[in-house]
């Protein structure tokens, strides 16, 4: 077996099983991370035009990386509130689409379930880079024609716009994929019954896309 095969069996057991050893909420160093970046970003975009800021390539996927963190650890029941899933922890082990999961397991509302779709393609486009031309109107994924309708994107407006990539280095789009990620948590952390104090916390954690220079 590859070092590649053996890296995604190590990662799965490690998520699916209750190994010995020490580990922590590192959901926190994700956001923290993203936070960050998203400052970065508003500074960015504010010197140029107000939103182009390439800080959102980055910012995305690590986003991401904080919700599944969350999803792990809130499964696996690391606050203590009784509600470990093993199910939902085997269902992640193999998933490659942490929303599906979500969508799965929790009760979110129509137009965020929308959003969180959204948001984990534009993951998948940053990640997975098909920067040849589309074919279809403006650059833009036809998919993701949506994105572009809600003026998320950084985009001239017109049929002859920018490259898709550079469409995606938006200020816009990283606050909203932000407030996105930030409602899909308060539903999490609700559905696992966290104490209060706790809860508030986690959700004020996602909050760095209501600053002042958000867009």
């Amino acid at each position: 077996m590859g070092i590649v095969d053996e890296g995604r069996k190590s990662r799965e057991s490690r998520v699916r099983e209750g190994l010995s050893g020490s580990w922590g909420t590192s959901s926190q160093d994700f956001v923290y991370l993203a936070g960050l970046l998203y400052g970065h970003s508003a500074e960015y975009a504010k010197r140029l035009d107000g939103n182009c800021s390439a800080y959102t390539l980055a910012g995305i996927p690590i986003l991401f990386s904080a919700l599944r963190c969350l999803l792990i650890e809130l499964n696996a029941d690391i606050y203590l509130t009784g509600r470990a899933n093993p199910g939902v922890l085997a269902e992640l082990a193999k998933s490659s689409n942490d929303v599906k999961v979500i969508l799965k397991h929790y009760s979110i509302p129509t137009e965020l379930r929308d959003s969180l779709k959204l948001l984990v393609q534009v993951r998948h486009e940053i990640l997975h880079p098909a920067h040849r031309p589309s074919g279809d109107a403006g650059n833009t994924p036809a998919y993701l024609e949506p994105l572009r309708r809600a003026q998320l994107l950084q985009s001239t407006g017109g049929d002859s716009d920018y490259i898709w990539l550079d469409q995606l280095k938006s200020h816009r789009l990283f606050s909203w994929g932000f407030r996105t990620v930030k409602q899909t948590v308060a539903i999490l952390v609700e559905a696992h019954q966290l104490p209060p104090f706790k809860a508030a916390g986690l959700i004020a954690s996602y909050s760095d896309y209501e600053t002042p220079d958000a867009t």
